[in-house]
């Protein structure tokens, strides 16, 4: 007796996600009498005898390719061929992203996506901001927030095969930018004073922790409250820029500051002259431009305003010059003229205690500082010698009188006079 052998079909889901079931349903059905068990091969070294031909799931632990088999046999011990299906299980997709430490606003969030695919297949994102913005689909996204708060980001990651993963986290470290803002005293002075710099900065539910100062000179300070010279005069831009303690940095504030320039004079040499000479004085200054100057007194000065005046020697005279500049900068400086007084010389005196005529008085002599006087015997020979004539000859001589005769003089009184020479007698 020959007995038929029996059938063995099946259908089953051909590719699904890590986290579904295969759907195994369109099994060969039992004729009365006919198939009493259904064994199932699912690929994965597991197995499973059914006595029904009723359809089911199951689901996979691993992500791979699996071969489901079917064997049926019938009452009388008869098996089918071996009914398979080819089943592709994908792995699901990771999905995580890294939020910023914090954000200063308005500032944008950056957000770093680690997603992955374990199987390799490729992957599409969809971002969710939690503040009703559109669905974004970059793969690293950067969302400005419009308002500080707590925002639950949401990731969607898909893969190829349609297996999809989420991820939420919430970000509300959210800090407002600091304010940068300073005073400046004064905002303008004269080249090579100090300015004083002034914090007045803010910084929003937070503190300020360092400050960055560019004067516009090539200079920079990390002081709070700096003090600044600025060596060459003209308008100068100073920025401050500040950063709070969660890193967060300020706009940068300017204002201006102008320095001006800050003259320098030296009147020039004083002068001793003959009365009635006409002297032009000669200051040297830093720079006449834009810069006014006055001599004081103006009285004889051909003009009083003039940087170089002329000046008529009839009187011993004081002469400061003021120079003014831009931003009423100031200087000053002095020089004297001296009319010097002729050099009258006695050629006689009588050193004989009686307090009459007892010292060589030289008149005028006192007015020419840088002179000097030599007395010579009738041999040549010095008896008497002085740097300056602040006290008058006595005729003595290391001490002791010198005997009566004529003696000779040689007077240089300096600044460029002739030296004065003569006869002194010396009487008793």
């Amino acid at each position: 007796t020959v007995f038929a052998k029996p059938t063995a079909t099946f259908t089953a889901t051909a590719n699904i996600c890590l986290n579904q079931q295969v759907s195994i349903a369109g099994i060969t059905p039992a004729a009365p009498g006919s198939i009493n068990s259904w064994k199932w091969f699912f690929g994965d070294a597991t197995t499973a005898i059914n006595n029904n031909n009723t359809s089911f799931t199951r689901p996979y632990t691993t992500f791979g390719n699996y071969t489901i088999k079917l064997v049926t046999v019938n009452t009388n011990g008869c098996t089918s061929d071996t009914a398979s299906k080819p089943v592709a299980v994908h792995s699901m997709p990771v999905a995580d992203f890294t939020l910023p430490t914090s954000v200063c606003m308005p500032g944008a969030t950056n957000i770093n996506n680690t997603s992955s695919s374990p199987d390799g297949s490729a992957l599409t994102y969809a971002w969710d901001f939690d503040d009703a913005s559109a669905i974004d689909n970059s793969i690293n996204p950067s969302h400005t927030y419009a308002v500080a708060g707590s925002y639950d980001i949401a990731l969607k990651v898909t893969s190829s095969f349609g297996c999809v993963t989420n991820k939420v986290k919430t970000f509300s470290a959210f800090f407002d930018k600091p304010i940068a803002d300073f005073l400046v005293n004064p905002a303008a002075l004269c080249q090579g004073n100090p300015n004083s710099f002034t914090d007045q900065s803010s910084a929003p539910n937070s503190s300020v922790a360092s400050y960055l100062w560019t004067f516009g000179d090539n200079s920079t300070s990390a002081d709070p409250n700096p003090s600044h010279t600025y060596a060459i005069p003209g308008v100068y831009t100073v920025q401050l820029q500040v950063t709070s303690n969660e890193n967060c940095v300020s706009n940068p504030l300017p204002k201006i500051v102008t320095v001006y320039l800050q003259p320098t004079v030296d009147a020039g040499p004083s002068f001793l002259v003959a009365q009635g000479t006409h002297v032009q004085f000669k200051p040297v200054v830093n720079d006449s431009t834009g810069v006014v100057y006055t001599w004081d007194p103006g009285f004889g000065l051909s003009n009083a305003n003039a940087l170089r005046p002329i000046y008529i020697a009839n009187a011993d005279q004081e002469f400061t010059l003021y120079a003014t500049g831009a931003g009423n900068c100031k200087a000053s400086d002095k020089l004297s003229v001296k009319i010097y007084k002729p050099v009258k010389v006695p050629n006689a005196f009588s050193p004989n205690g009686d307090r009459v005529h007892d010292l060589w008085d030289i008149n005028n002599i006192n007015d020419y500082p840088e002179a000097t006087v030599e007395v010579f015997n009738r041999y040549g020979q010095s008896v008497y010698r002085s740097a300056g004539y602040a006290k008058p000859w006595d005729g003595n001589y290391n001490g002791k009188p010198l005997p009566v005769a004529t003696y000779y003089y040689v007077i240089k009184l300096g600044s460029g006079f002739q030296p004065m020479s003569g006869s002194v007698t010396i009487l008793r």
